[in-house]
């Protein structure tokens, strides 16, 4: 009876581990079916097929997500338009490192020595007042110079920068240094009143750029400006500031070491995807042509101010440049201001230091050595442009004039020596006043800022006592209970702290008119803290 016992058994135990064991299937090719090569082919064609349409789909979307180009085709113009040619760039127009080239066609800059760190900027002769038109410009060339270590200085990045964009008539010359110019970057910043803000892509080298402005009243686009790049949108319409709104707006430049390609029209160099005008070919009635300034007597002027240190030697320059925009100033403190414009940190100075030479410092070795100074010397005589030379020092020896003199004897420039000592006119008293009285309202509004911060730092010293306080008054209290103790609610006595409240209201509401002095209506010049020349200067120059 074991024997059929143990057979059962045997074969129930070969059953279970049979259906335990992973069971191996196999498949039966069909006629109709593609060897596996095939199928795989077959299947990565369809996997493709698939990408393809998600691809077109999600393009489609894409597409659809996109604005909508809302500017037109230009209408046929039949109104008189100016000619391409008189789109040019005037020489008060330009700094002094611009180099025009093919009546302006091509722009490039000065580079030896610290001019590579220095902005270059020009303005050109046609200015847009209605329409919507167009210019272009391309970077041709791209320099890259080798500059010695530096000694503690910082070179403005990039090396290389272009700024495309519009500004008013007298604006100053560098693009966004103020609130009267708008305009592009080639980092794909938009630049104005010394602010950016991305807004577009970059350009470089090789690339076509299209600045588009767009002052038609009926235009959905109304005073916008809009950059292109090879023919494609790159920015969407920018508004122009409303305080230029009805100004003519002139093409503005500004770069370092790059060489430019500009194109005025009539003919672009890349179409864009709407047919527009170029500048070169605008109506004149939304056009300002400008003309070129004529000098005096048909010669430029060469101006040497003359007068004793500190008797407002430097406010009367100051006023005569405003009064005469046309002059250029060649000085160290210029060079200084120019270098400021272009990015340049001009460290404390560790040693003394006087307002007629302060000395052209940034730890740089290529703007330490002078050599800024040397190559406008060169460059300036060249020029048909009207100068001033504020060297007061130097304006006093007559060698020394004689010397500067020397430099300007390539062109007959007319030279004229300013006397500048004695009582002042009342023109210049009032300058004087005026100068005396922003001082005073800078100095009153700094005093102002520190009294709120100090305000609102015993205010926060104020909370964070009261917060103190009140958390040592409720550990006391919380400590009562648990010993069992009686606990009264203590009542915040707020008396000291509103009387406190009302002392720091009273420090922040004494502000007393900011007025001139019965002295100070008299002052003939304004006093500095830094002295026109050094001591040690009069001494060993006069004694």
């Amino acid at each position: 009876w074991l024997k059929p016992f143990w057979l059962k058994l045997s074969v129930c135990f070969f059953q279970q581990a049979a259906m335990a064991e992973p069971k191996e299937e196999s498949v039966d090719k069909m006629a109709t079916d593609p060897p596996a090569d095939a199928a795989g082919e077959e299947a990565a064609k369809d996997g493709d097929k698939r990408a393809e349409g998600e691809d077109a789909v999600e393009g489609e979307a894409k597409k659809s997500e996109e604005p909508k180009e809302m500017e037109q085709d230009a209408p046929a113009d039949t109104r008189e338009s100016v000619d391409a040619n008189a789109v040019v760039f005037h020489t008060p127009d330009t700094t002094l490192n611009v180099m025009a080239v093919s009546k302006g066609k091509l722009l490039t800059g000065l580079t030896d020595g610290g001019f590579q760190y220095l902005l270059a900027g020009a303005r050109a002769s046609v200015g847009m007042k209605a329409g919507r038109y167009m210019f272009e410009v391309k970077i041709v060339e791209s320099l890259s110079l080798a500059e010695p270590q530096s000694n503690g200085g910082r070179a403005p990045q990039p090396r290389q920068l272009v700024r495309v964009g519009v500004s008013t008539t007298g604006s100053s010359l560098f693009l966004s240094d103020g609130p009267d110019s708008v305009g592009f970057d080639s980092e794909g910043y938009l630049v104005q009143d010394k602010q950016k803000k991305r807004v577009s892509q970059k350009f470089t080298r090789g690339q076509i750029i299209a600045v588009l402005v767009n002052l038609d009243a009926a235009s959905p686009n109304a005073n916008t400006i809009s950059l292109f790049r090879d023919g494609v949108r790159v920015s969407a319409p920018q508004p122009i500031p409303e305080h230029l709104h009805g100004k003519p707006l002139f093409p503005h430049i500004t770069y370092k070491n790059v060489t430019l390609q500009l194109n005025f029209g009539p003919v672009a160099l890349k179409r864009l995807p709407f047919e527009t005008r170029m500048l070169g070919g605008a109506a004149k009635q939304d056009v300002e042509v400008t003309a070129a300034p004529e000098l005096k007597n048909g010669k430029p002027e060469i101006v040497f101010p003359v007068a004793l240190p500190d008797k407002g030697f430097f406010d009367w320059v100051d006023a005569f440049l405003e009064k005469n925009p046309s002059y250029v100033e060649l000085s160290e403190r210029k060079i200084n201001e120019w270098a400021s414009k272009s990015g340049l940190w001009r460290p404390k100075s560790t040693g003394p230091t006087c307002n007629d030479t302060p000395g052209v410092k940034f730890g740089i070795p290529l703007m330490d050595d002078s050599s800024v100074r040397r190559v406008l010397d060169a460059i300036a005589p060249t020029q048909a442009r009207n100068y001033i030379v504020p060297e007061l020092k130097a304006n006093l020896m007559s060698t020394e004039r004689s010397e500067a003199l020397k430099k300007f004897s390539a062109l007959d420039f007319k030279t004229t020596a300013k006397v500048i000592m004695g009582e002042p006119d009342e023109e210049f008293k009032q300058i004087v006043q005026a100068l005396v009285l922003a001082d005073k309202q800078t100095a009153a509004e700094a005093k102002k800022k520190a009294a709120a911060q100090e305000q609102e730092r015993k205010r926060l010293l104020l909370d964070k006592k009261k917060k103190a306080e009140e958390a040592r008054k409720l550990k006391e209290m919380a400590q009562k209970k648990k010993l069992g103790q009686d606990v009264e609610d203590e009542l915040v006595e707020k008396d000291e702290d509103a009387k406190e409240d009302e002392e720091m209201k009273a420090d922040a509401e004494q502000e007393a008119p900011v007025e001139l002095t019965d002295d100070e209506k008299n002052l003939w010049y304004r006093k500095f803290d830094v002295p026109d020349v050094l001591e040690k200067t009069l001494s060993k120059t006069y004694a």
